[in-house]
C-alpha cells in the first residue's frame, strides 16, 4: 500500500488504478528513468498522456485490460478503464460512462478476437504456439483463470485433458503388452499359443506395428509434458499414419492368404494403431489449446521480474535453441519415422497380396502336430507350461504314377495293377530340403527325373513328394521348429493327404509268416518311402525314420550332419543371446517392412522367386522366423527337445539301404553319422562328391551322381 501511495504521488495516478502488480511495475519503470529520458516534463495531465502513449507503445494490449475485465464483471473501480484514469481524472456522468463502456466492450471484443486469430500457430516445428500469454491474460480474466494464473490456483484441469491423458496411458499399456508378448512369442511357443491371439505369420508385423503404436502413444504423452515445444507436425503425421494403417488393415482382411496367415493378432494391433494415431492427432490439438494450463509462462507470476541485458538475451536464445533441437525436432522426427514405417508396411502388404496369387503346386493341409507329438514323444511333457498348440497349414506336393494329386481315397483295396493283375509295388520319394531352403527348390532335380521318365520301372508306381516345413515356402509359420514338432507335422500331413494310406504299411518282417516263407519279400514289404535329405535336415529325417521304421524303404543322405553334432553339445551361454538379438532377431523382424521384397518387385524378380525366398535374403518373413527358431533349437544343445527325443528313439532307427554323397562342412564331415546312425545299411559313400550350395540341383556331374543314387535305390527290393 505504501508503495502504491508513493507511486501515486509521483505519477499522479489514483491508488485504485495502481492496484494491479503489472501496472505498479510499469509505473516504477517509467519513474526510474532520468528526467532527460522523460523529456523533463512535469507530471501534469499532458505528461500522463505521454505516459499512456509510452506504455501503449510497449504493451499495445494494456489499454484494453480494464475494459475486458469489466466485460467479465470483475472490476469495481470508479474509473472505466486505464485510459480514463489518465485522460479523465474526474468522475463522469452515468450516461456518458455507460455509453463509453459499451463502446469499449465492443472494441475489446474485436481486439481480443483479432489478436487470437493473428497469433495462431503457423510453424510445423518449434514452439506449440506463438501467443503472448501474459498480454492475453491481462486482457481477459477468464482466459487468465483457465490458463492457470496464480489467482485461479486449485482449479482442476478440463475433463477433456484428463480423459485424453487417461486414454493415452491405456493405449500405451495395450500396445506395450502386444509388443512385449509378440517379441517373446517369436521363439516362445507357450506365449505364442497362450498369451496371444491366433497368428500363423512371421510375428514381425505385430511386433513392428505395436512398437510404432507405442512410439505414437509416447509422443502423445510428451505433448502433455512439453506443450510449448510439441510440433504442430504431429497432427498431420498422425492423421496420415491412421490412413495408412487403415489401408493395411483393409488389405489384410480382403486377401485370403494374408487373412489366414496374419490372423486376429495382426488385426487387433492394427486397430490399436489406428486408434493411437487418431488419439495422437487429438492430443496435438488439445495441447495447442490448453498449453497455458499444462505449462503456464512465468510472465503470469505477479512477482515476475524480467531480466535485461546481454546475458539474459543469450540465455533466452540458448533456451530456445535447446528446446527446438532437444525436444521439438526429435519429436517431429519420431512422428515422421512412424509415418514412414506405416508407409513401408502398407507397400509390403500390397506386394504380398500380389505374391499371394502365385499358383502353388500341391495343397496346403491343416495340421495340429501337438496331438501327434504328445503321443509319439510323451517324455517331452513340460508340466504346467505344456504348449497347447493351434492348427496351421502345411504345404505338400506329390506327383507321379498312381493316384491323383491329392490322392483319392477310392483306390482299390487289392495291391495289384488294374490291367495285368500283377502285384504292384508303390514307392514314394520324400524330399527333405536343407535348412533355410524351401522344399520346391531342393526337389527340382527329382521332379525333373520324374518328368523325363527316369523313375519309371516296370510294376513299381513311383511318386515324388516334397513339403515345406513350417514357415518355409507355401507353409504357414509355427510357434516352434523343434525336431519332434517337425517330424510330427510331416507324419500328420502324409496321413491326412493319404500318402501313408496308399503305401499300406507291411507287417513286421520278423513275423512267423515271413520267417517261414522262402523267396523274395512280398510286394507289401517292398513298398515304402525313399527318404532324400540334405545337410542339417538329416537329423529330422533320422528322427522321422525312428518313429516310422516299417514304412521306410531306403535313404539318400547328401552331406549329412550327425544329430549328435548339436544334440550332444552343451547349451550356449545365456549371455550369447544378447548379441544374437541384434544380429539375428532384429534383422529378421525388419523383414516385414518389405524393403527387400519391394526392391525385388521393382527390379522385376518373379513372384514365385519372392515367395520361395531363402533364409537370410530378408524377403520372406515366415522363413526368417523359422530360421530363428531352428537356430534357437541348436543353441539349446542337449537341453533341446530334439536331443531328448533322439536319445530315446535312436535305437529304433531302421537298418535300410543307404547311399551317402559328400562330406559335411560341420563337425567331422559325416563320419560319426555314418558310424552311429547308418551302420550296416551303408551301400555307398562318395566322399569326393561336391554339389555346393545348390546340392543336386547344381547340374553336371554332381546332379548325375544324385540321379544314379536314386535309380540304384529304386532297383532294390
Amino acid at each position: 500500500m505504501c508503495r502504491s501511495a508513493c507511486l501515486s504521488q509521483r505519477t499522479g495516478l489514483s491508488q485504485s488504478t495502481l492496484q494491479r502488480p503489472a501496472d505498479v511495475r510499469l509505473a516504477r519503470e517509467f519513474t526510474s528513468q532520468p528526467a532527460r529520458d522523460r523529456f523533463d516534463i512535469p507530471f501534469s495531465l499532458h505528461s500522463m498522456t505521454l505516459l499512456r502513449l509510452l506504455l501503449l507503445a510497449r504493451f499495445p494490449l494494456l489499454g484494453s485490460y480494464s475494459m475486458a475485465q469489466r466485460k467479465l464483471g470483475g472490476s469495481g473501480a470508479p474509473h472505466d478503464s486505464f485510459d480514463d484514469a489518465i485522460e479523465h481524472p474526474h468522475p463522469r456522468s452515468a450516461s456518458s460512462s455507460s455509453a463509453r463502456r459499451s463502446a469499449d466492450q465492443a472494441a475489446a471484443a474485436d481486439d481480443l478476437a483479432d489478436s487470437r486469430g493473428a497469433n495462431e500457430r503457423t510453424a510445423l516445428l518449434g514452439s506449440t504456439t506463438s501467443r503472448d500469454y501474459a498480454t492475453e491474460a491481462r486482457r481477459d480474466r477468464r482466459a487468465l483463470a483457465e490458463a492457470g494464473h496464480p489467482e485461479a490456483e486449485g482449479r482442476r484441469r478440463p475433463w477433456s485433458l484428463r480423459i485424453d491423458f487417461a486414454v493415452a496411458l491405456l493405449l500405451l499399456f495395450a500396445n506395450g503388452y502386444f509388443w512385449t508378448m509378440s517379441m517373446a512369442g517369436v521363439r516362445g511357443q507357450f506365449i505364442a499359443n497362450t498369451a496371444l491371439p491366433k497368428h500363423a505369420g512371421s510375428m514381425g508385423l505385430p511386433v513392428l506395428i505395436s512398437f510404432l503404436a507405442c512410439a505414437t502413444n509416447t509422443a502423445s504423452l510428451l505433448a502433455f509434458a512439453v506443450p510449448h515445444e510439441s510440433p504442430m507436425l504431429a497432427f498431420y503425421t498422425s492423421i496420415l499414419t491412421a490412413i495408412f494403417a487403415l489401408t493395411t488393415l483393409i488389405i489384410s482382411v480382403s486377401v485370403t492368404q494374408l487373412r489366414v496367415v496374419e490372423g486376429p493378432l495382426t488385426f487387433i494391433v492394427l486397430a490399436l494403431a489406428i486408434v493411437s494415431a487418431l488419439h495422437a492427432a487429438l492430443s496435438a490439438a488439445l495441447t495447442d489449446r490448453y498449453a497455458p494450463i499444462l505449462d503456464p509462462p512465468e510472465e503470469l507470476d505477479p512477482d515476475y521480474e524480467p531480466e535485461t541485458g546481454c546475458w539474459s538475451s543469450t540465455k533466452h536464445g540458448l533456451r530456445s535453441c535447446l528446446g527446438f533441437l532437444g525436444i521439438s525436432l526429435p519429436i517431429a522426427a519420431a512422428h515422421i519415422v512412424i509415418l514412414v514405417g506405416f508407409i513401408l508396411i502398407t507397400i509390403n502388404a500390397i506386394v504380398r497380396s500380389v505374391d499371394a496369387s502365385v499358383e502353388q503346386p500341391g495343397q496346403r493341409w491343416k495340421v495340429q502336430p501337438w496331438l501327434w507329438q504328445r503321443r509319439n514323444f510323451p517324455e517331452l511333457g513340460h508340466g504346467f507350461f505344456q504348449p497347447k498348440g493351434r492348427e496351421y497349414r502345411v504345404h505338400l506336393s506329390c506327383r507321379g504314377i498312381g493316384l491323383d494329386d491329392p490322392p483319392q481315397f477310392t483306390a482299390s483295396p487289392s495291391n495289384t495293377s488294374s490291367a495285368l493283375q500283377r502285384p504292384t509295388v508303390r514307392r514314394t520319394i520324400v524330399v527333405e530340403s536343407e535348412r533355410g531352403i524351401p522344399g520346391a527348390l531342393d526337389a527340382e532335380w527329382v521332379l525333373k527325373m520324374l518328368r523325363e521318365g527316369d523313375l519309371n520301372s516296370g510294376d513299381i508306381e513311383v511318386r515324388v513328394c516334397f513339403w515345406d516345413r513350417p514357415g518355409y515356402g507355401f507353409s504357414d509359420a509355427s510357434s516352434t521348429s523343434s525336431a519332434p514338432h517337425i517330424a510330427s507335422a510331416l507324419t500328420q500331413v502324409l496321413s491326412v493327404s493319404g500318402e501313408l494310406a496308399r503305401l499300406e504299411p507291411p507287417p513286421s518282417l520278423e513275423g512267423a509268416d515271413d520267417a517261414a516263407t522262402v523267396g523274395p519279400p512280398s510286394p507289401l514289404a517292398r513298398s515304402g518311402l525313399i527318404l532324400v535329405s540334405r545337410g542339417e535336415s538329416t537329423a529330422l529325417t533320422s528322427l522321422f525314420a525312428s518313429i516310422h521304421p516299417r514304412i521306410v524303404h531306403s535313404f539318400l543322405y547328401i552331406t549329412p550332419v550327425s544329430p549328435s553334432t548339436h544334440y550332444l553339445s552343451p547349451a550356449r551361454s545365456r549371455f550369447s543371446a544378447v548379441p544374437a538379438f541384434f544380429t539375428r532377431t532384429i534383422p529378421a523382424l525388419w523383414t516385414e517392412l518389405g524393403i527387400k521384397r519391394t526392391w525385388w518387385a521393382i527390379r522385376g524378380v518373379p513372384r514365385r522367386r519372392r515367395v520361395l525366398a531363402r533364409e537370410g535374403e530378408r524377403v520372406n518373413g515366415l522363413i526368417e522366423r523359422a530360421g530363428l527358431q531352428e537356430a534357437h533349437e541348436l543353441d539349446l544343445g542337449r537341453e533341446a527337445d530334439g536331443a531328448k527325443a533322439w536319445e530315446r528313439r535312436r535305437g529304433r532307427y531302421p537298418t535300410r539301404p543307404t547311399v551317402v554323397l559328400g562330406k559335411s562342412s560341420v563337425g567331422d564331415g559325416g563320419k560319426k553319422f555314418v558310424d552311429d546312425v547308418v551302420g550296416e545299411g551303408l551301400r555307398e559313400w562318395d566322399r569326393e562328391w561336391k554339389g555346393g550350395k545348390s546340392g543336386c540341383g547344381s547340374g553336371g556331374e554332381a546332379e548325375q551322381k544324385c540321379r544314379d543314387a536314386v535309380r540304384s535305390l529304386m532297383s532294390l527290393d
